[in-house]
Parts: structure tokens; sequence; C-alpha cells
């Protein structure tokens, strides 16, 4: 969803977007710091939350809760917890790295939101193997490529040095293919998530 209000002509300026600016590529993060993606953030991502810890809550029945049913609920609290750190209470502020002293809290709460995924993955969700070394692969990449954005691009510069500079492939052209393979690989993780987490997904009858 966020995609069309952050790229669209017509709905990318909307609620103090990034219009024309928008920028390609660009981070989960930097697309919903502001405009309606952040308010279509706020509002599914919350929403999405409330129905997993009313099934994990068993629907109010906390009677019927075990006590491993209340460390499954208290762990997926701490990932909202961590969520709602990173999506709510420090939206970025830029670069669209959040690596920086200004971004310090949002960068931290996110590493922790998102290996909070793989926990939930292997002990809340009952995600299947596959599902699992395909989302640990994701997240790896993603942090190779974040790295080597960090720190106005040293990594990625001295590493476009060593694989023969401007002789091969000029450098802009290199930096933008890091901002997109972080682009892609930061999107798959979160997908590979999601189809893992429905895949697990049964419908019981009442």
């Amino acid at each position: 969803i966020i995609f069309p209000l952050y790229y669209l002509p017509g709905l990318r300026g909307l609620a103090g977007g990034d219009g024309r600016a928008a920028k390609f590529p660009c981070s989960i993060s930097w697309m919903t710091r502001r405009g309606l993606p952040r308010h279509c953030t706020l509002c599914f991502w919350n929403l999405g939350w409330v129905c997993l810890m009313r099934a994990l809550l068993k629907d109010g029945d906390v009677a019927a809760m075990s006590f491993a049913d209340w460390l499954r609920a208290g762990f997926m609290m701490q990932m909202y917890a961590a969520g709602f750190t990173t999506v709510v209470l420090t939206p970025m502020k830029g670069p669209d790295v959040a690596m920086g002293a200004s971004d310090a809290l949002h960068c931290y709460a996110a590493m922790l939101y998102v290996f909070d995924h793989f926990i939930a993955n292997q002990f809340v969700l009952g995600v299947s193997a596959a599902y699992s070394v395909a989302f640990v692969a994701a997240s790896l990449l993603c942090g190779v490529f974040q790295a080597l954005r960090a720190d106005g691009e040293r990594l990625g510069r001295a590493l476009h040095g060593r694989l023969g500079g401007g002789q091969r492939v000029r450098l802009k052209p290199f930096l933008y293919a890091l901002d997109l393979g972080f682009m892609v690989t930061e999107n798959a993780l979160f997908f590979i998530f999601l189809f893992g987490m429905t895949s697990g997904v049964s419908v019981v009858e009442t």
C-alpha cells in the first residue's frame, strides 16, 4: 500500500509527503517517515498488532491461557514495543541510512524488531524452517547492504576501489546498486515474514 502512496503523482505530496522529491531507491523507514505512507502505516500496522494480540490472548479468554501462552504473549508485547519505538516514536530524520546520531534510537530499535521476527518465527508462530532460513538470509544480505551504505558509503566506496574502481563500474551506479540492494532485501525479509506467518495460520470453526 505504501508504494503507490509514496510514488504516484497526486498522492505522493499529500499530507506533507515528499512529492516530486520522492527518493528511489529508499528504505521503508524513509518512505514512511511522513505523508500518507506514514499515516497508512500507523493505521494498518497498529491494527494488525491488535488482531495478532487478540489471537495470542485467546480473544480475551485469559483463564484458558497456559504459562507458555503467557510467555508467547509477553514476548510479542516486547516485539510490539520495539516496533512501536521504531515506527511511531522515532520516525527517521535522515539521511536514509538510520545509523547517524540523529537516528540512533530508531536504528537500534529497528535491529531489535527485525531480530524479534526471527524469534517469533521459531517459538511463537509455528513457521516452517524454510521460511525461517529465507528470512535469516534476507536479513543478513540486508545488513551487508546497510553496512556498505553507512557513514557516507565509506565501506561501499572502499569495496568499489578494491573491485577496480572506475575501470569496471563507475562509482555512482555502484552506490545506486547498493541502495537498490538494500531496498530489495529489506522488503523481501518482511514479505518472507508475512507469507511465513500466514502459512502457519489455522482456522478453527466454532
